[in-house]
Formats: structure tokens, C-alpha cells, sequence
């Protein structure tokens, strides 16, 4: 068979859009027969696709509340950014154009491209069918180097440990233990309750659901931080409001409420995940074992030896272990 001229451009174009991957073209030319040119006609638009991601996200999505939440969220962002299409009309440009203008983090630009990602596969699966291809899938995003994780002073923890104590009636003074002597997550320390807290045994038990890997945790509670859950056994663990209760009492330490600080000059950046990062650092210096840090705090060995090995003195961890309450002692 002899292919015309506009037979050989075509498939040179389709050869060099289709890049390493060209081996596979026919398989995506029958693809594209049986369905592609259905959704053509059938594909809906992005607002009316979204509803209908938002109800599954709701119903039957098997993935945990924050991890749907998090989708929800940035697709939502996504689908009121750009222009109402069909979702089979949706081009690699599309999402590269709404990624340029994000005024964010490249690694928040890479997690908002994979949740746009999932939110395309959603689309392409049965019984759906609403176009050929993920359009995500030639999108790539630079990633940033990571730093060394921030950590609090000693100083700067007893601030804060004070500040929990004092505002709100020291509601959230056990919050604030747990994220820094047990190193729990935000939404990991969200979660708990008191049923889990095990003081005759000096455990905490954390169920898949509250896990960032999805499997349980046993975390052992070191003698400081069971002073602190003696002195405050039985208070709510999480009034309403408490986020922003929590912003008030890192602002009387000194801290900016959310993110880079909260507008005031004075107060200094509250970096992610910095209670977690202080309490593994001050655990392995302590131990000085990879293996039982990285079991306590649901990390790889590795992990371990890249980012916490070295940052805090042994004088420094003895006077971090020295932050005992001050209710129910000197």
C-alpha cells in the first residue's frame, strides 16, 4: 500500500507527538477507534465532569478523608481556573498553563498536576469513557531540591509548650505534646482520642485510617510526654475551633499563625511538619538507633540517616526532655 503525501506527514506527526512511545501506535489508533470518537460526542464539560468526580470522591472512593479532601480541593481549583471544555478537549497546554500561573511551590505544583492526573484517569475509566488519553501525561514539573528539615530550638519548644498551657485553658496542651514528644502527624494528632492513649502501657495506637501509610502504628510514650498527658487526661482533645486556637498559641510564642507568618513583622516563619522533624531529631539523638527511630515515627532507615542524624546536641536533647508541665508539678 502506498501512502500519499498527507498519509506520510500525518504519520510522521503522529510518530513524533507519540515520541519513544511511537512502537505503540497502533494499539492507540484501535483504542482511539473504539473509543475515542464516542467521547467526542459524549464527553461532558469539566463543571459538570467535576460534580460527578466530587459525588464518587463522596460515595465510593475507597481513599481516606484527607487524601480526598486534597483531590477535591485541587481539581476544584483547576476546573474554575480554566476555560469550561469538554473534558476529551483538555490538551497537555491546559494544564501546563494553569501550573505557569500558580503562584506556588514547585512541589505543590507537581502534587496539583497529580491530582488533576487522577482526576483525567477518573474520566478515561469505565464506565465512562470521556476521552482517549490523560492529558497530564506529558506535563512534567521541575522538582525543587529538598532542604534539611526545619526544627524548633529548645528554647523555642518550652515557648510554645508554655503558651499551650496558658491560652485556651491549656485545651490544647496534649495536642501539643503528642505532635512534639511523639512526633504524630497534624492530621495524624487530629484523630486521636483518648481511648488510644495507653498510659499503663506507655502507648498510643494509631489505627490505618489516621496513618499517612495507611497501616497502624504503636508509638511509645517517653516519660515527658506521659507527664504531660497525666496533667491534662480528659480535656477535650480537639475544641471547635481548634486550628485557629492552635494559631494563637503559636503567636504567643512568637510564631506567624499559618505558612510565612500571619502579617506581622515580628513573627517568625512556622515551617511544615517542624513539631514532627524536632521530635525525631531529639529521638535519635537519644537512641542513637536508625531501626527504632524510623519504626516509632513511620519512616524508612534512610529517611533517618538523611535528615536527622546530627541536628540537635546531647545537651540539647537532655533539656528537651526536661519540658515537663507545669500543671500538676514545679
Amino acid at each position: 500500500m502506498w501512502l500519499s503525501q498527507e498519509q506520510l506527514q500525518a504519520a510522521e506527526l503522529s510518530i513524533k507527538l507519540a515520541g519513544e512511545d511511537w512502537p505503540s501506535l497502533p494499539l492507540a489508533v484501535q483504542h482511539w477507534m473504539h473509543h475515542g470518537k464516542q467521547s467526542a460526542v459524549e464527553s461532558p464539560r469539566l463543571d459538570d465532569a467535576f460534580a460527578g468526580f466530587s459525588a464518587w470522591l463522596e460515595t465510593k472512593c475507597t481513599l481516606r478523608e484527607l487524601s480526598r479532601k486534597n483531590l477535591k480541593q485541587r481539581v476544584n481549583v483547576f476546573v474554575n481556573s480554566v476555560p469550561n471544555l469538554t473534558v476529551a478537549d483538555v490538551r497537555p497546554e491546559t494544564i501546563e498553563g494553569f501550573l505557569d500561573k500558580r503562584n506556588i511551590s514547585m512541589k505543590s505544583r507537581d502534587n496539583d498536576r497529580r491530582a488533576i492526573s487522577r482526576f483525567f484517569s477518573w474520566c478515561i475509566e469505565r464506565p465512562r469513557r470521556w476521552a482517549a488519553m490523560n492529558p497530564c501525561r506529558e506535563v512534567r514539573v521541575e522538582k525543587e531540591e529538598a532542604g534539611a528539615p526545619k526544627i524548633l530550638s529548645v528554647d523555642e519548644c518550652g515557648a510554645l509548650l508554655r503558651a499551650a498551657e496558658i491560652q485556651h485553658s491549656g485545651t490544647l496542651a496534649p495536642y501539643t505534646a503528642v505532635c512534639l514528644f511523639a512526633g504524630l502527624r497534624p492530621f495524624e494528632a487530629a484523630r486521636l482520642t483518648w481511648e488510644q492513649v495507653n498510659l499503663d502501657d506507655d502507648e498510643i495506637r494509631l489505627e490505618g485510617v489516621q496513618t499517612k501509610t495507611g497501616k497502624p502504628r504503636v508509638i511509645q510514650i517517653c516519660p515527658t510526654l506521659k507527664k504531660w498527658l497525666l496533667a491534662y487526661k480528659g480535656t477535650e482533645h480537639f475544641p471547635p475551633n481548634w486550628r485557629k486556637h492552635f494559631d494563637t498559641i503559636k503567636a504567643a510564642a512568637g510564631f506567624g499563625g499559618r505558612g510565612n507568618g500571619d502579617g506581622e513583622s515580628n513573627l517568625k516563619p512556622w515551617p511544615v511538619d517542624v513539631l514532627r522533624h524536632t521530635a525525631i531529631s531529639h529521638y535519635f539523638r537519644k537512641t542513637g538507633s536508625y531501626g527504632q527511630t524510623a519504626e516509632q515515627f513511620g519512616n524508612s532507615e534512610s529517611i533517618i540517616k538523611q535528615h536527622y542524624q546530627g541536628r540537635v546536641s546531647s545537651e540539647d536533647t537532655k533539656r528537651f526532655y526536661g519540658l515537663n508541665p507545669r500543671k500538676g508539678g514545679p
